[in-house]
């Protein structure tokens, strides 16, 4: 029976469907599918917990005091917390689990509105199979369950919707950066550094909108940056510190890889295989093969993607949003591959960048369609064309 933590993390989640702002019955036919494919996922991942060995249960059971360590951040945020939920509140496993299942739930609604506002701001009409790219199997298992993994993911799409309108949104901005800190601080500044970036690289606004971005960024890197250094334990200002860093974690994960560790290929390798695997042939069971079967989905996306080059680059140089997104998701998967020792780790780690690329592809599909019913000349005309750039709709 659940305890009242379980009953509060199901009413939660019931009480976000509204907050994806579906304007038919489709979309809220969809957002509940959602809701009802998430539970499921997380459900199955609870029983498949029971009897395999997993960090959600070393989360909850904790054989090793983890609770006890002083308050740092990282993993000890999640240990405290389950510790308090369970002693406190008295919740049992599966209430835990429930719990962490809202909280990635959440990001999920948050990415949703991002697809729509997409939609809204370059003023066509919505098209509900976005929201099917939310029930990507691999996106749905690893955000269902005690773990890093959920809030990680809420705050990287609360963090990418914020961008979509910063200056109305900014609360909600600070709200990302700091659930980012408390868990993995580097994906922090690998943020507040693409922001800087991409206001580095913005030509189409105000000197004082560019400066204004600039500034938060400067800011939020030298606020995260202290905590990211102690999580990582290196020094970011250091070359040789950082290449000290990747060939002591290389060296780790040499010995922890097992039979698909990739710590020893090229970087290139590493970054293909961290996007594309498993792919069949080293795929084990129903968990390597419906991972499987979603990279033929996922090839396909990047080859489209890589096939409307000009676009995606039109897009890149007159849209902040677009800029910021593509140039977070490429610092994330060029760090994660930096370290990255094999397949299971990688499918696990590409989904927080998931928010970023897909994304990019609903900015990349709509503006195809707005290219489509308003072009006068020929798309390759149209494109290159500087009367194209992504306009804010009115606000309502």
């Amino acid at each position: 029976m659940l305890s009242f933590v379980g009953v509060a993390a199901i009413v939660i989640s019931i009480a976000l469907l509204p907050a994806a702002r579906c304007k038919d019955r489709t979309q809220y036919f969809m957002i509940i599918l959602l809701l009802l494919a998430h539970l499921s996922v997380a459900m199955y991942y609870y029983r498949y917990t029971n009897h395999a060995s997993a960090d959600a249960w070393g989360y909850y059971y904790d054989p090793s005091n983890q609770y006890l360590r002083p308050f740092s951040v990282g993993t000890v945020p999640v240990f405290k917390l389950v510790h308090f939920l369970k002693v406190e509140l008295q919740a049992s496993y599966l209430d835990c689990f429930l719990l962490f299942q809202s909280i990635g739930l959440a990001g999920l609604v948050f990415l949703a509105r991002v697809f729509k506002e997409i939609e809204e701001k370059l003023q066509v009409p919505d098209r509900r199979g976005y929201l099917g790219l939310l029930f990507l199997p691999t996106l749905l298992f690893w955000t269902a369950a005690i773990g890093k993994d959920a809030p990680l993911f809420f705050s990287i799409s609360m963090l990418v919707w914020s961008i979509l309108n910063l200056r109305q949104r900014f609360a909600y901005f600070c709200v990302a950066v700091g659930i980012m800190v408390l868990f993995r601080a580097h994906i922090a500044l690998l943020a507040m550094t693409a922001l800087a970036a991409a206001a580095f690289f913005e030509r189409t606004g105000s000197l004082g909108r560019r400066l204004g971005l600039m500034m938060i960024a400067v800011v939020g890197i030298w606020l995260v940056i202290g905590p990211a250094q102690r999580t990582i334990n290196f020094d970011e200002t250091s070359v040789s510190s950082i290449a000290t860093y990747v060939d002591e974690q290389q060296s780790i994960y040499a010995t922890a890889g097992g039979s698909t560790a990739v710590v020893h290929a090229p970087l290139l390798v590493r970054i293909v295989s961290l996007l594309f695997r498993p792919f069949f042939f080293d795929a084990h069971g129903m968990l390597g093969l419906i991972p499987s079967i979603e990279n033929i989905g996922t090839i396909i996306a990047f080859v489209y993607a890589i096939g409307r080059w000009r676009e995606m680059a039109h897009l890149a140089r007159r849209v902040f949003f677009v800029r910021f997104i593509l140039i977070f998701a490429a610092a994330l998967l060029f760090s994660l591959a930096l370290v990255y020792y094999n397949v299971g780790l990688g499918l696990r780690e590409r989904v927080m960048a998931y928010p970023m690329i897909l994304s990019s592809l609903v900015a990349l599909w709509s503006f195809r369609r707005k290219l489509a019913h308003a072009a006068p000349r020929s798309r390759e005309d149209a494109v290159l064309s500087r009367s194209y750039a992504i306009r804010p709709a009115p606000e309502s």
